[in-house]
């Protein structure tokens, strides 16, 4: 869902650029939106049982506009961009796969693993369920790499 939302925004951006182009005004710059916290997991299709969420929290460096059309189109979906998204804390060595890249719009997936441990390291008692089910199933080295790293106790996953 989120690949045709950064699609239907990367459209809009190319139709604003021409008509800002014609009026003699600065065009909309490339930008790039890094999906994090409970979305990107929702997005990663992990088979984890997820609680579903309208709050959508990125990071991106694009302008108000873009910003406002983005909000825009995540409500005509039933989604809520976070005002607070930017904030959401991540590892420096997160990884972000690439879910779509158009003409202005590049849209990145944060990796499951460092999504799961901002949620273990910042908010364990609200994702206790979630970590402990993540800990049986499909944990892998990573995460516990980055567990390692970050000093997050998991024994009250266990």
């Amino acid at each position: 869902m989120l690949v045709e939302i950064a699609r239907k925004l990367d459209r809009w951006i190319v139709d604003q650029n021409v008509l800002l182009v014609e009026e003699g005004l600065l065009r909309h710059a490339a930008c790039s939106i890094r999906l994090l916290g409970q979305s990107a997991l929702i997005e990663a299709n992990l088979g984890l049982r997820l609680l579903a969420t309208r709050d959508v929290d990125v990071r991106a460096d694009y302008d108000d506009a873009v910003r406002l059309e983005f909000a825009r189109l995540l409500a005509l979906a039933g989604r809520e961009l976070d005002p607070l998204g930017h904030e959401v804390w991540m590892p420096r060595e997160t990884r972000y796969a690439e879910l779509f890249r158009g003409k202005f719009v590049h849209l990145l997936l944060a990796e499951p693993e460092a999504v799961l441990l901002s949620k273990a390291l910042k908010a364990p008692v609200k994702n206790k369920q979630l970590i402990t089910q993540y800990l049986s199933t499909i944990a892998n080295e990573r995460f516990f790499e980055l567990a390692r790293k970050y000093r997050v106790d998991l024994e009250p996953f266990t």
